[in-house]
This record gives structure tokens, C-alpha cells and sequence, in this order.
């Protein structure tokens, strides 16, 4: 396979996008394409990736310098490494900075496909969102998870070739035991993903019995250890900060939650329908609905609502063989959401000949 493909990225430090980003470079590596990461800043890296794959850190600083100096030392330092990789086709991966990507590779004749990853709603400012309206029609397309998304990017950048293309599942093949009465959640710390719903939902369950495990961290960690206390749960709440490998968390959990505000394409969800496990999903924009069937693989509530989160919960823990059901019909995702099925729309989209 001598077919080459360049990621650009925001760099490899832990988060759903740089997890995302690795696991589709890592399996196309495996595929025989040649595969070059090049990160737009120099971050820690969280995720281990294999050594076939190329990686390239910039050597300037971003400590060292404001952003409108430090973008236009980007914009060589890019160009630099990709006429040298020359690669067939070039992947975008995060909105903040897709616009900057598409003006810095501007007449390199090299095919670039934009990937747009958060909650469609997000709201970017006033120059991301300028950016972006005059930016985007000039890439050779664009890949966004679910058709709401589309529908947005559509209507706000007046783009035409977009595609809808999910993220695959890293499956989870752990399953420890049932009934420990652990709930968990996954996710960055912050205040669109909704933790701090999750623990008033907590408090208010009728069973004590059940404990609450957050893996994760971000700026709202500590407000959300202070509420947990504040609720008087804090002895049943368990945080466990950044965890490289969580499968066993999850194996050993008995229903998982995501109480987002918003979303893009949960991966946290497919993960944990994949072990498999009940779960609870808030039915924010975007994601949830386009992968839970109210009551058939899984629950969802109102965004932000905690009493009909605790309900939810409530019910959960109260009906075993609802659990069972949901959690059984969770597991197709291992089929829907395979990397042989997405990376297939993946391929055909960027190689269209």
C-alpha cells in the first residue's frame, strides 16, 4: 500500500479527539497506508501510537509567543512537512483550528478533508465562526458524525461535500462481574459534559447502596469534589483523574452515564455499550439519538434535568432484567460501529477514484 495520509492535529495529550485521532491513524497503519501525525502544538502524549507511524512536534513554543505570532510560525512549519511527506490526502482534525489549516495548506494541490468532532453548537466565537463561513467551502470535503451536524455546517459555511461518517468503537473486551452496584461516567471534566447533573441525579437515588465513578479530569474537577461533598455523597463518589486504560473500570461497573450538555459523537457511549453495559444518555445535540433507541439499547433523558436522570437510575436499579435487555442489545455496536465498516466510508470519501 503506498497510498500516504497526514493527519494534522492539536496534539496528543488525553482527550476523546486525540483518542479518536490515533485509533483511526493506528488502523489505517495497519492496513499498509503510510501514516504521519503532524501536531500543531507540543503537547505530552497520553496515547501511545505504533512506530510505524510518523510524528512531528513543531519546535516553537506556544508558552513563548501570543497566537497570532505563534500561528504565522505555524504556517511554514506545516508547509515544510507536508511538501516533504507529500501525502495523498491530508485529515483536519478539530474545528478551532480547521480554518487556519485550510488557509496555511492554500495551493500545495494536496487533497485536505476537514473533520468537525464537537457538539455542532458549540459556540466558537466570533472569528473561529467567520473562519470557518469562509474557509470551509474551500476544502475538498468535509466529514462530520451525525446528519444534524451536517445540516448545521451546511447552512453556517455553504460547504457542499460533506459526509456523514460516525466514529468507530474501541471495543471494551472486559466484563468482570455484575452487580457491584457501580455506576460510572467518562468524559473531560468540564461544564458542558454535565457532572455535576450526574451528581445531584446521584443524591437523590433512593438505594445507598450504589457508588458513583467518575474517570476523567478537567477544570470543573475540583467544584465537582466540592458539590459531591456538598450533597453528602462524597464518601460513594469515587474520581479517578486521567486513566490511560479504564476498560477495567468499566468491566466492573453495572450501568454507565453520559450527562452532556452537548456532544459530537460520544465515544465514551460506544465504549460502554460495548463491554456491554446499561446505559443512560442525556439526549443532547448531537450523538446520543443516533446511537440509543429509547428503551431498546439504552435510555435517554432530558439534558440538564437531574430528576429525570435519577429516575432513569432509579429504574435501572430496580429492574435487573431491564438492565440485562438494554445491555444485550448495546452489544450490536460491536457490528454497527466496527472499524472495517467505518473506515470503509472513510476510504471511499477521501479516495473517490
Amino acid at each position: 500500500m503506498d497510498r500516504q495520509i497526514c493527519f494534522i492535529g492539536g496534539g496528543l495529550k488525553g482527550g476523546g479527539q486525540e483518542r479518536s485521532l490515533t485509533s483511526l491513524a493506528e488502523y489505517f497503519a495497519g492496513q499498509g497506508y503510510k501514516i504521519s501525525i503532524i501536531n500543531l502544538f507540543r503537547t505530552e502524549q497520553f496515547f501511545e501510537v505504533s512506530d510505524s507511524i510518523n510524528i512531528i512536534w513543531p519546535e516553537h513554543d506556544r508558552n513563548k509567543h501570543n497566537r497570532f505570532i505563534y500561528a504565522l510560525l505555524t504556517i511554514p512549519y506545516l508547509r515544510k512537512h507536508l511538501k516533504r511527506i507529500r501525502p495523498d490526502v491530508i485529515l483536519s482534525y478539530g474545528e478551532w483550528f480547521n480554518p487556519f489549516v485550510i488557509l496555511a495548506t492554500r495551493f500545495l494541490h494536496m487533497p485536505l478533508y476537514v473533520l468537525d468532532r464537537m457538539g455542532p453548537q458549540m459556540p466558537m466565537g466570533p472569528l473561529v465562526s467567520n473562519a470557518r463561513k469562509a474557509l470551509y467551502k474551500l476544502a475538498d470535503g468535509i466529514i462530520v458524525q451525525t446528519s444534524i451536524a451536517a445540516s448545521i455546517v451546511k447552512k453556517n459555511t455553504k460547504a457542499k461535500n460533506i459526509a456523514v461518517i460516525p466514529n468507530p468503537v474501541n471495543v471494551i473486551n472486559v466484563r468482570i462481574s455484575n452487580n457491584r452496584k457501580r455506576i460510572v461516567t467518562l468524559g473531560r471534566l468540564s461544564q458542558e459534559k454535565g457532572h455535576k447533573v450526574l451528581l445531584q441525579a446521584f443524591a437523590k437515588l433512593k438505594s445507598q447502596n450504589w457508588t458513583l465513578h467518575i474517570i476523567g479530569d478537567g477544570p470543573e474537577r475540583k467544584q465537582l469534589e466540592e458539590e459531591s461533598m456538598f450533597l453528602g455523597v462524597a464518601e460513594r463518589v469515587k474520581f479517578y483523574g486521567h486513566v490511560r486504560d479504564f476498560a477495567s473500570i468499566l468491566g466492573e461497573s453495572d450501568i454507565f452515564v453520559l450527562p452532556s450538555y452537548l456532544e459530537g459523537y460520544p465515544n465514551a457511549l460506544l465504549e460502554a455499550m460495548s463491554v456491554p453495559l446499561p446505559c443512560i444518555s442525556s439526549d443532547c445535540i448531537a450523538g446520543p439519538s443516533d446511537i440509543i433507541k429509547n428503551g431498546k439499547n439504552g435510555l435517554l433523558v432530558k439534558p440538564g434535568d437531574n430528576d429525570d436522570l435519577a429516575r432513569a437510575l432509579n429504574l435501572l436499579i430496580n429492574n435487573e432484567d431491564l438492565r440485562s435487555k438494554l445491555a444485550a442489545e448495546a452489544y450490536h455496536v460491536r457490528e454497527t460501529h466496527s472499524f472495517d465498516r467505518i473506515t470503509k466510508q472513510y476510504l471511499q470519501f477521501i479516495f473517490p477514484s
